[in-house]
């Protein structure tokens, strides 16, 4: 079997004073292989620009697998 790559996808479920119970916010088509450092540099610039505090982070991998 072939696998390859088709989409990641990155959900974050952050709270504020605005969201105190939380809300997800997703972001689709993130890179294919994205390293601990890639992440986190990525939720340290949502915190930043929005003042939220990260609660959970989910990344979600999607392949096509062909039958050789």
């Amino acid at each position: 079997m072939k696998h390859q790559f088709k989409s990641n996808k990155l959900q974050v479920k952050v709270t504020s004073a605005l969201h105190p119970d939380g809300i997800t916010r997703t972001f689709n088509n993130v890179c294919a292989n994205p390293s601990d450092e890639q992440i986190t540099s990525f939720i340290d610039a949502i915190t930043t620009l929005t003042g939220e505090t990260v609660q959970s982070i989910t990344l979600t991998n999607a392949q096509m697998i062909a039958n050789d």
